[in-house]
């Protein structure tokens, strides 16, 4: 069951946003701004994850912002992709769960679900849909990476490979103790994901491949938490 916008995007949830980025840009702490401003304005968990994944200060916003890229630019570059990221901000779209545009301009999800069991069919529609967008547009070689630490990730590893194998897509799918570290560290390459952390910290230009999956085979109408507040 899909989540009510006009449910979410309340007045209190309004005034709680421009409270929160308010105390944000004076650099309080995030968490602590959450717990008060979610308690004081009685916000769900969905609206609360909305906040902390969804709002940043200016100059984080405008540093992730600028490492975005269109698919044009990528000009047959390797892609490198975060993979359970990418999957299951689009399986969150597809499975009804809140998926928004943040101030950075990402798109990201509220489900929390961050590694946790994902129902594999979910996944798994997820995975042809973004495997038959990138056929679609001038990539290189493409790269999944998954975490070791999470149980699907063998299966989803060879289910991976043997799908791209049976497109005849040059890559591969790749098991890592710590694919965010990797990905911060990739230069003269693509990678793509919505994580703030390797955004912030990457050495290579962001495609945020789960928006343009989800806008090339659906017309979705996304929240946009950048008309609510004002960087």
């Amino acid at each position: 069951m899909k989540n009510n916008p006009l449910q979410i995007l309340n007045t209190s949830f309004q005034e709680a946003a421009q409270d929160y980025i308010f105390l944000l840009e004076k650099k309080y702490p995030q968490k602590l701004i959450l717990k008060m401003i979610g308690d004081r304005y009685a916000l769900s968990g969905v609206q609360r994850s909305m906040l902390y994944r969804g709002l940043s200060r200016k100059d984080h916003s405008e540093l992730r912002k600028e490492k975005k890229i269109t698919k044009d630019q990528i000009n047959n570059s390797p892609l490198h992709i975060d993979g359970f990221n990418v999957l299951i901000t689009v399986g969150s779209y597809l499975n009804g769960n809140t998926v928004f545009i943040c101030t950075d301009h990402f798109l990201r999800d509220a489900s929390e679900i961050h590694g946790k069991a994902f129902r594999s069919y979910v996944l798994n529609k997820s995975l042809l849909l973004i495997l038959d967008y990138l056929k679609k547009i001038s990539v290189g070689n493409i790269y999944f990476y998954l975490d070791q630490p999470v149980s699907y990730s063998k299966t989803l590893c060879t289910k991976i490979n043997d799908v791209m194998k049976h497109y005849q897509i040059e890559g591969e799918a790749i098991i890592k103790e710590s694919p965010d570290h990797f990905l911060r560290n990739v230069e003269e390459s693509v990678i793509a994901s919505s994580d703030s952390t390797i955004i912030t910290n990457s050495k290579s230009p962001v495609f945020d491949l789960a928006f343009h999956t989800v806008t090339h085979n659906f017309q979705p109408d996304f929240i946009d938490l950048n008309k609510i507040v004002n960087l």
